[in-house]
């Protein structure tokens, strides 16, 4: 049943998105007037608009219920309508679009209202101004550059609502009292440096109003109206945490590994961390789900395809459906470096690592919306309507199929050299290699268990023997030899005695003095043992008999297992052991030695990976064929829908989408029958279909974006870090509070422990994140220390005294730094450069002209330089690779980062004044720099002299300059006013401040 407590969660999160989607509004996409007379004290819209605006909305309302004909005695007739009043445009001067880049009319402001046929307006019940996010501070969306307000001057607005019900009069004093409050400006005398406020009143009918989160909200619909919460979902929602699972031990590690059996990259392993990582997800089942905590420059990429080519590989092996998987985030940045990382895998040489199939590239399938550009490298499918279209729909036909099986066949050939058979014998025989080779991996491991045992043996044949002859588990054969030899010798001197007996000492063997006698000279020949003999009752011929029968057969078991395991690793071209506990990986980590599950990764699971990808393209042929044949291309039921998604995961095992894109995919066709006369096409949500759903940056993903999507999936891993960049949470905390009680989820705000436990556990549309909940929902707890779930610890990007800041600030020493201190650098690795200037602010965003320029400044001097240090690494790591060097731009150099979207702008007029070529120069806020990286990153602090002893924006959390600091590969440096920074405190940016003067790099 779907518990009240699930639907209620679902309404809030649905009601919460639907509310707090404040997209920028598309005028010309909507029923809306332009220039229209309005008398606003009156609360009036002349009748000529009116009359326009309602009969057009009236128009749709019946065209969408198949009513054309206005004679229709069904038709219905409107007489007042939801409107957004636009009083006034911003559009950039053409000075200002030099510099920013920045062009079109932006409506940063919309009063909620009703119109009335009469031509009136009332307040509409949700009576706060509609004001886009997208032009609040803090920003996101480096594109944008015209700043209206921020965040917590809305919020602020928000907390003091109307209460004059449907009086016009009083709300529009409310109206201009807002927007005073929240720009600092009278409504009619609103100014913006850089922009022309143009004064003319725009109309839009807002009951059509759509936006990014319909999908999302739609979605939400569907599932309060099942009658039960899918598995994932129930997991994933539950508000108590998931009871703790041990994590698993070396032993289990072991036996895991054999189920580790794909692995689509060579050039590198994988870490400890990541191993650990995956080998505890394979262990989950039907509806439970993994957190990873991925720190910055950790590998989060590499584990995920890690986990894909892993389920590829294992559901070739099955023989089954391919395994759909979906990888989501919440914007296009992140979903385009996750697309990015699948359809650039580099690849060995050989037949073997090509694709058989002509134009089939990578191994990710990007999901975009309609308009988005995609690179011509990138496979896509877009949908339109219900029809989907791109890459994979392209190859649906007879023509491009004959090619395809042509080139399949000769690739199969050449590689194998057996000729004559069909695609579907082909498929046969690659996976019957795949299931000899799994076989293979589980004998492995009995036998490298088998082989562990030698030291208990080797204990067992002689005390101390397995500190000589088993050193680094690694047995020395030539001594076990020598110590047979020395046994054997031993058995036989003492034979020769016992037969060299007199006749008299045999016969009366039975009185005590003579086993005294015989028991003495036996023990002076055992002196020689090479063995530990006094087990032995030398009063008993047999008792010695059986001790040479029992050592002789120890040492033909230690022999056996130890050629049996060496067998194994010759021929599977495996040098190495497994290190046995966490001291020896590290060991073997820090010494930079390959062990045995590093070069099975980068050879034989390897291998295995393209093997199963080649068994899929077969499959996908064979599929496809039968499909063209019976001319199914179009069709979109349930069963064809779903076998459409699995022929496409033949291709491209892993599908990308942002969480807004998602649920539009992932529905198939139904006809609802709604009377006698009428059926109507739905789109339900292919539930409980997607085999896994892998959540990336999930640290920036809110609970009502992402929650839903749950539902299409049977299980989950959530890589992500709460500690970076945050969700945008587009909901007043106050607002949050009412939609708690509203909904249900909380009784009253009163009641802090529930409130103050779903904060925690990351529930909240105002504070929340999909991260936080799935730590909630993780079984798995690998550092006390840290948040639930496993963490990924050897971060690779910067230098050690770069990332040494990151790791005391957010990570409590837990990162192990593997890229070492710097060398042959330009500059030291953390510096501080004093600007002793003020800052402005214009009530919307700050600024610090001088700063900009000191910075612009620095570019100007060292530019050259750069370019030529970098491209000459460039050249040198080239000429290794054997491929053409990149020419090098200061865009692929440096990165310059400041917390306020007016420093851009002022940084990038500075650079410009100064010939600096800004064109794909990275300038902007942390977020523009998501999931990127550079060797040198610029951080522009902006706040001034005149600023000492306030709060400051990038001091509310860890997260702002954990993520500014851990982009810098080679160098950060901080541009500031150092008198911010020696207060006394402990905030980040005085940590930060205390820790390049620790490093002796403070400059004016």
């Amino acid at each position: 049943m779907l518990h009240s407590e699930d639907k209620n969660l679902l309404k809030y999160w649905r009601n919460t998105l639907a509310d707090a989607s404040r997209v920028e509004i598309q005028v010309d996409k909507l029923i809306h007037q332009y220039q229209v007379s309005m008398d606003y004290a009156r609360g009036t819209i002349d009748e000529k608009h009116v009359l326009l605006l309602i009969e057009a909305e009236e128009k749709r309302v019946n065209e969408m219920k198949g009513r054309s004909d206005r004679k229709d005695q069904d038709w219905e007739q409107i007489n007042d309508v939801s409107i957004l009043i636009a009083p006034f445009s911003i559009s950039p001067d053409p000075e200002y679009t030099k510099y920013s880049g920045e062009t079109g009319i932006f409506y940063p402001f919309w009063i909620r209202a009703v119109l009335k046929r009469a031509g009136n307006i009332i307040p509409y019940e949700d009576n706060f101004p509609y004001i886009p996010r997208i032009h609040l501070e803090p920003q996101v969306n480096d594109a944008v550059n015209f700043i209206f307000s921020d965040v917590d001057k809305v919020d602020a607005a928000f907390a003091k609502p109307f209460a004059g019900e449907n009086n016009w009069v009083a709300y529009w004093k409310y109206i201009q009292h807002c927007f005073k409050n929240i720009t600092g400006a009278d409504l009619f005398e609103y100014t913006s440096e850089g922009h022309t406020t143009k004064y003319t009143n725009t109309v839009v009918i807002s009951d059509n109003l759509t936006g990014a989160a319909d999908a999302i909200i739609g979605l939400y619909d569907y599932l309060n109206n099942e009658k039960e919460t899918l598995p994932l979902l129930k997991e994933f929602i539950s508000k108590g945490y998931t009871p703790l699972r041990p994590l698993l031990t070396n032993e289990d590690l072991e036996q895991q590994s054999s189920t580790h059996l794909g692995q689509m990259a060579y050039e590198y392993p994988l870490s400890i961390s990541q191993r650990k990582s995956l080998y505890h997800f394979l262990g989950l089942k039907r509806g439970e789900l993994l957190a990873v905590n991925g720190p910055p420059g950790t590998g989060k990429t590499t584990l995920l395809q890690s986990v894909v080519a892993n389920e590829v590989v294992q559901s070739a092996i099955n023989g089954g459906n391919p395994p759909v998987i979906l990888a989501c985030s919440t914007n296009n940045q992140a979903v385009t470096n996750i697309i990015d990382s699948f359809s650039s895998v580099k690849q060995k040489p050989g037949l073997l690592y090509q694709r058989w199939l002509p134009d089939v590239k990578g191994f990710g399938l990007y999901l975009p919306s309609q308009a988005k550009a995609v690179a011509k490298d990138i496979p896509y499918i877009k949908r339109t309507g219900g029809i989907l279209s791109g890459a994979h729909t392209e190859k649906e036909n007879s023509n491009y199929l004959a090619t395809a099986e042509m080139q399949f066949l000769a690739n199969f050939e050449a590689y194998s050299g057996v000729k004559d058979l069909s695609i579907s014998a082909i498929a046969d025989q690659i996976r019957s290699h795949l299931i000899e080779k799994q076989a293979a991996l589980q004998e492995g491991i009995r036998l490298w268990k088998q082989y562990k045992r030698i030291h208990g043996l080797l204990q067992e044949l002689s005390p101390g023997a397995e500190t000589d002859l088993f050193k680094n588990q690694h047995l020395e054969e030539n001594k076990l030899d020598q110590m047979e030899a020395a046994i054997k010798l031993l058995e036989s001197r003492v034979s020769d005695y016992l037969e060299t007996e007199s006749f008299w000492i045999k016969l009366f063997s039975f009185f005590r003095f003579i086993k005294e006698k015989r028991a003495v000279r036996l023990k002076q020949i055992f002196r020689d043992s090479p063995i530990e003999y006094t087990s032995i009752d030398f009063y008993r011929i047999p008792a010695i008999s059986h001790f040479f029968d029992e050592k002789l057969k120890l040492i033909n078991q230690i022999r056996m297992y130890s050629q049996a395991w060496n067998a194994w690793k010759q021929k599977n071209n495996i040098e190495s052991n497994p290190p046995i506990d966490d001291t020896e990986f590290k060991a073997a980590d820090r010494n930079k030695q390959s062990f045995f599950y590093d070069e099975l990764e980068m050879g034989l699971k390897y291998d295995l990976f393209y093997l199963a990808t080649h068994y899929w393209e077969g499959r996908w042929l064979l599929a496809t064929e039968e499909l063209v044949r019976e001319d199914r291309t179009r069709k979109n039921g349930r069963v064809d829908a779903q076998q459409r998604w699995q022929r496409f995961a033949m291709l491209t095992p892993c599908f990308v989408s942002t969480f807004y894109m998602a649920p539009k995919f992932f529905t198939y066709s139904k006809l609802n029958k709604i009377s006698i006369a009428k059926s109507v096409w739905e789109t339900p949500p292919l539930l409980d279909f997607i085999d896994l759903l892998i959540v990336d940056e999930a640290g920036q993903v809110s609970p009502e974006v992402g929650a839903a999507t749950f539902a299409l999936a049977k299980k989950a891993i959530i890589v992500g870090d709460t500690l970076q960049i945050e969700p945008v949470w587009n909901v007043p905390l106050k607002v949050d509070y009412a939609n708690l009680i509203r909904y249900k989820v909380a009784n009253s705000i009163e009641n802090t422990n529930i409130v103050d436990d779903l904060d925690t556990k990351g529930f909240l549309s105002s504070s929340g994140s999909i991260m936080k909940m799935a730590q909630k929902a993780s079984a798995y707890h690998a550092y006390p220390t840290m948040e639930r779930g496993m963490m990924l610890t050897e971060h690779r990007r910067c230098f050690d005294e770069i990332i040494g800041y990151c790791n005391k600030l957010a990570y409590n020493g837990l990162l192990e730094p593997k890229k070492g201190p710097a060398r042959n650098t330009l500059f030291p690795p953390m510096q501080f450069i004093d600007s002793k200037s003020n800052s402005t602010t214009n009530g919307k965003s700050r600024s610090n002209t001088e700063e900009a320029i000191c910075i612009a400044q620095w570019i100007l001097t060292h530019q050259q330089q750069l370019i030529r240090h970098y491209q000459w690494i460039e050249d040198d790591a080239a000429g290794k690779e054997k491929r053409t060097p990149r020419q090098l731009h200061l865009a692929d150099i440096i990165g310059i980062v400041t917390p306020f979207t007016g420093q851009k702008y002022e940084l990038m007029k500075a650079c410009k004044s100064k010939g600096i070529p800004v064109a794909g120069l990275t300038i902007g806020t942390v977020h523009a720099l998501q999931g990127a990286e550079r060797p040198i990153v610029l951080f522009s602090a902006t706040y001034g002299l005149n600023d000492v002893d306030k709060g400051y924006f990038f001091d509310r959390g860890v997260n702002m300059l954990n993520v500014a600091v851990s982009r810098a590969k080679d160098a950060f440096i901080l541009f500031g006013c150092s008198a911010i920074f020696k207060r006394g405190g402990n905030t980040p940016s005085m940590q930060l401040y205390n820790y390049i003067k620790s490093k002796t790099n403070i400059h004016n």
